[in-house]
């Protein structure tokens, strides 16, 4: 490990070693599982590039800057963006640039987060328990650049890399609880337990009548259990998926139901990301597939990288 690895660990009062969990070396299986994942990521953020050329988001990038539609600034922004989300796009895809790529990406992130989302935020009335897109599209931009990093680091010269991406490894799983614990603090909020069975209801309107209905099956079952119990519950979960992150504890459950539960989230809540409607546009530039997808794909990754289930510590 090297000094600075050290020194950082040290800094930040961690054990000299990442937990047993994050294994020093990629096996053949998780390098081809990792690279398709690390496609995967590459076509959302394609597709996501796709949609950010689309005039909406040309007119809030006008609204934003506070000129015309029609000014040389909008259009240069607005192709500008296209252009960097291309190139991220890209660099997942083919695995070149990948260093830069990421960086570059941090930085777009975060001024998307601070600038446009204002560092997310909670609106009760929509529902909203998440600090915004950006912190879960940066945990997985970041996830996916250090598990390239495993991959591609086999020998004992690239020691140095493998203890750097296990940093960032360990890094993201602690920010990923952190993230979880922000969504279930506020999921404590009164008018969020006695609004839940709205949320859903609010949702159904524009959707096509399969989503509909298959949102109206969940509305019955929390229904049946009560709305209340119900999101106390979904509360307790995401309290118990956080504390599960952070400590490392009982990762080899968590993660799968984490998986499941984001997946739940993704196809009620959020419509399958709606990607037919106009509900699917989100604070971030061109996002169509929601958050929870996101989630449950960081989920996916983590439960990769651990080599779950055989892999995982089970305390």
């Amino acid at each position: 490990m090297s000094k600075a690895t050290e020194a950082i660990y040290r800094w930040l009062d961690f054990n000299l070693e990442p937990p047993s969990h994050i294994q020093s070396e990629a096996s053949v299986l998780q390098v081809r599982i990792l690279g398709l994942l690390r496609i995967l990521v590459g076509l959302i953020w394609l597709f996501n590039s796709w949609t950010a050329s689309a005039s909406a988001n040309k007119h809030a990038i006008a609204a934003f800057i506070g000129l015309p539609f029609s000014s040389w600034p909008v259009h240069v922004v607005g192709n500008g963006i296209l252009l960097l989300d291309l190139f991220i796009a890209l660099a997942l895809l083919t695995g070149k640039g990948m260093r830069v790529a990421l960086w570059v990406g941090v930085v777009y992130l975060s001024v998307m987060w601070f600038a446009i989302a204002h560092t997310g935020g909670f609106n009760t009335a929509a529902g909203e328990t998440d600090p915004g897109i950006a912190p879960i599209y940066l945990i997985l931009l970041v996830l996916t650049f250090a598990g390239w990093r495993v991959s591609h680091a086999r020998s004992r010269i690239h020691e140095m890399t493998r203890d750097h991406a296990r940093l960032w490894i360990y890094a993201m799983q602690l920010a990923f609880g952190f993230l979880w614990a922000w969504d279930a603090l506020f999921k404590w909020h009164p008018y969020y337990l006695t609004h839940l069975v709205g949320y859903l209801t609010a949702a159904q309107q524009g959707e096509p009548s399969w989503l509909a209905a298959y949102e109206q099956f969940w509305i019955m079952t929390i229904s049946f259990i009560g709305p209340v119990v119900f999101a106390v519950l979904a509360a307790l979960l995401e309290a118990a998926l956080s504390w599960s992150l952070i400590t490392g504890r009982l990762l080899r459950v968590s993660l799968p139901i984490g998986a499941g539960y984001s997946f739940v989230i993704w196809s009620t809540a959020e419509g399958w990301g709606g990607p037919y409607t106009a509900l699917g546009q989100t604070g971030m530039t061109g996002n169509m597939f929601g958050n929870a997808a996101l989630y449950a794909l960081v989920f996916v990754m983590f439960m990769v990288i651990y080599r779950w289930p055989a892999g995982q510590p089970s305390d």
